[in-house]
């Protein structure tokens, strides 16, 4: 009994060891392969990048607005009468024509003065923008999609280790109420209270098994396959601090570029352009036209051809007076959109600025948890060991022990996802304000092995 108690005093250092991924068959993928996988399949940003194409498309048809606009035309007829008078007073005779024409035509176009393309134009430009920035917003979410993916199936291998680690040791914690029982040295209370410990604990590594069997198909829907073993975090990875350890700063950047306020600056912008556009459809507006025809024509009654040409330049003026109060109305319709627009910004900045402060509290207080974690690890470390010495030498009971296990088992499994949890915040905190991008990745991928 006494060298089955010394075998979980290596707790500690055998559970470090096996912390490991059962596909083994294949090199380990760190965070930086697995992203760059999502960025090449990932459907969501192959959908925005479209979106992002087809936005820039704004910009043109806009622009074409304000160009010329040429048109060709052409056309055939072939015509054939005949009439027949019959018997007359005037002895007409009958008669037959045939006419076989051919027409040709050009025309061109330029807007000298249209202030509501103008603004379309204007409007465009900004449309084509917030296509950008929806990419740019697209690319961060997948790089937080990714890490939480990533950290989900790490966390969740943590815990089905840790929960295999606490099922072995209270297993060997019933086999040894069992064994002081049978021998009369322990009550019957501590064998059932050892067992019960035992059978939530395999019920635990069941459930870890399918959390983690979970975040495998999470991440995998990301990146269209499988994942294979995941590289984890180093033992002696040193977790970095913020580098702006001010809450203020972290609150003016994500004012100053987090992409959702963005968005919601641009269609603001939009909706006060719609505004103007629509109030210059009540002025005039100016045409230069050029046109020229050509038509060659045949007439069978004057047996000759006729060929027929002109051309001619205008200036086109127009001005539109009365049109049923539709200008008006769709002049209240764009400030009323116009004016939920811009409270659509303000509670946008002020969700901004939350999200900031919130991101900013969880990644300071989350390196803070990490550490007093790790302090706690050491104490319940030392209080198990204290425990296993008092058992042997009987002032403590086996239920004590089992209290002592859990203790310690419970707090190495919230130390290790609490470190997770904090360099996700760390991403959170960043893509908050607006400069979350590949880099941030790529400095995570170090920490891992």
């Amino acid at each position: 009994m006494k060298q089955s108690l010394k075998r979980t005093t290596f707790f500690s250092l055998a559970l470090a060891g096996a912390m490991q991924f059962s596909l083994a068959h294949a090199s380990a993928q760190g965070l930086l392969d697995i992203y760059n996988k999502a960025v090449e399949k990932d459907p969501v940003l192959a959908g925005a990048k479209y979106a992002a194409n087809a936005g820039k498309e704004k910009t043109r048809q806009g622009l074409s607005l304000l160009l010329p606009r040429m048109s060709v035309s052409a056309n055939a007829s072939y015509d054939y009468s005949r009439n027949q008078y019959g018997q007359n007073v005037f002895n007409l005779s009958d008669t037959e024509t045939l006419s076989d024409s051919r027409n040709y035509g050009f025309e061109i176009a330029q807007p000298l003065f249209r202030a509501a393309d103008i603004k379309a134009y204007s409007q465009s430009k900004i449309v084509a923008l917030q296509t950008e920035i929806q990419l740019k917003l697209a690319e961060q979410e997948l790089i937080l999609r990714v890490a939480q993916a990533y950290f989900d199936v790490l966390s969740a291998n943590e815990n089905l280790q840790v929960n295999k680690a606490q099922a072995k040791a209270f297993k060997e914690s019933l086999e040894r109420a069992k064994l002081t029982f049978k021998v009369g040295t322990s009550t019957k209370t501590d064998k059932l209270e050892a067992q019960a410990r035992y059978d939530l604990a395999r019920a635990n590594v069941i459930s870890a098994e399918n959390q983690l069997a979970i975040a495998r198909q999470s991440l995998a829907s990301i990146i269209g396959e499988a994942p294979d073993t995941l590289k984890k975090l180093k033992n002696n990875a040193e977790l970095r601090k913020l580098k702006a350890d001010n809450i203020q700063y972290w609150v003016d950047t994500a004012i100053a570029r987090n992409l959702q306020l963005g968005l919601a600056n641009t269609g603001y912008k939009i909706s006060q352009i719609e505004v103007t556009k629509l109030k210059s459809d009540r002025l005039p507006t100016l045409d230069l036209i050029a046109n020229a025809n050509k038509a060659n024509r045949y007439n069978s009654f004057l047996d000759k051809n006729i060929d027929a040409t002109n051309a001619s330049i205008n200036l086109q003026i127009s001005m539109p007076i009365y049109t049923g109060g539709l200008v008006s109305s769709r002049i209240r319709e764009a400030e009323n959109l116009k004016f939920q627009q811009q409270q659509n910004k303000i509670n946008v900045q002020r969700q901004v600025i939350l999200q900031t402060q919130q991101a900013y509290l969880n990644s300071y207080n989350g390196l803070q948890q990490v550490n007093a974690l790790q302090q706690a690890l050491t104490s319940s470390n030392s209080a198990l060991e204290a425990t296993r010495k008092g058992l042997d030498v009987g002032v403590r009971t086996n239920l004590d022990l089992l209290d002592s296990q859990q203790q310690y088992f419970s707090t190495e499994r919230d130390f290790r996802i609490a470190k997770y949890n904090y360099l996700l915040s760390l991403l959170n905190l960043k893509a908050s304000a607006g400069i979350l991008d590949k880099a941030d990745i790529e400095s995570l991928d170090t920490i891992l092995d």
